[in-house]
């Protein structure tokens, strides 16, 4: 049996010593500097008897300079999260792909750094993250077919130019929920035969809240101008998709009714012949 000080000892969201990393295989010495890893089983698995759960589960990150576009689990493939240290915030980026698992028995004769920790309002951004890639929003395919053939000026392209436009809202919006013909899933045929879309620009109200009220408006902004370029002309109205509303809405302000019909649009869930998803509760 593992010893139950250093079993009770680890939670989700704990970091490794750089020497723990090395030692686990999960770096080089030389990166041991510059690596992070996460431990991203969840509580209950960590402190259940090993004969039950024997691996815990790492995904291994680095250091960035500051959150950008994949903050609060934006895009399933990719994190950007917040950690706290006696000096001051630092930045994760946690790729999903770079899990890996090891016997719990060895991470329990590990201890976790002391000098860095992870928040209660981070650990539900982790989990909800850790969860998306599994529980995805589901939206007709002849709909997001539509995003991707958008035409606009200039070298971008229109899922590029959504993609900057969050990244520009860094650290203080959460993400895109996206109210799509009422939640009716239709395959539309004719360009006249539009989609009725309504966005709101989802902002943190924890922290700055005149600030992320502000981005998430000026988000907003940008969505209506870059909606109307690609789908909006004086002669024929509106073709493919009507934005029918962009707002800023406030995380503190969202209700239930509206987390149960809204969906969260995320730019690398755009295909739903390669990836079957599956439908996503917004937290």
């Amino acid at each position: 049996m593992a010893d139950s000080g250093r079993q009770f000892s680890w939670r989700q969201g704990d970091l490794l010593t750089g020497e723990a990393a090395v030692a686990l295989g999960c770096c080089a010495q030389e990166d041991a500097g510059a690596t992070f890893v996460v431990v991203i089983s969840h509580d209950c698995d960590l402190t259940a008897e090993i004969e039950k759960e024997p691996l815990a589960e790492l995904i291994v990150g680095r250091h960035i300079d500051k959150l950008g576009g994949d903050s609060y689990g934006k895009t399933a493939r990719r994190l950007h999260i917040e950690y706290q240290t006696p000096d001051g915030p630092v930045f994760l980026e946690l790729m999903a792909t770079a899990k890996q698992k090891i016997e719990k028995q060895k991470l329990f004769e590990l201890s976790p750094r002391n000098d860095i920790e992870l928040g209660g309002r981070g650990i539900g951004i982790l989990q909800r993250w850790l969860a998306a890639r599994y529980h995805r929003a589901a939206f007709p395919e002849a709909f997001e077919d539509r995003l991707r053939a958008a035409v606009i000026p200039g070298r971008r392209t229109f899922l590029k130019k959504i993609e900057l436009i969050l990244s520009d809202g860094g650290e203080h919006i959460r993400g895109l929920l996206f109210d799509l013909d009422e939640g009716v899933n239709i395959e539309r045929k004719a360009p006249d035969d539009v989609y009725q879309l309504g966005i709101n620009v989802l902002y943190d109200s924890a922290k700055d809240e005149p600030t992320a009220a502000a981005v998430a408006k000026a988000a907003a902004h940008a969505l209506e101008v870059l909606f109307s370029t690609a789908f909006y002309s004086e002669q024929a109205g509106w073709q493919n998709i009507c934005l029918q509303y962009c707002d800023p809405m406030s995380d503190n302000a969202i209700t239930v009714a509206q987390r149960e019909m809204l969906k969260q649009w995320r730019l690398e869930h755009m295909s739903l012949q390669d990836d079957p998803p599956q439908p996503m509760i917004t937290n």
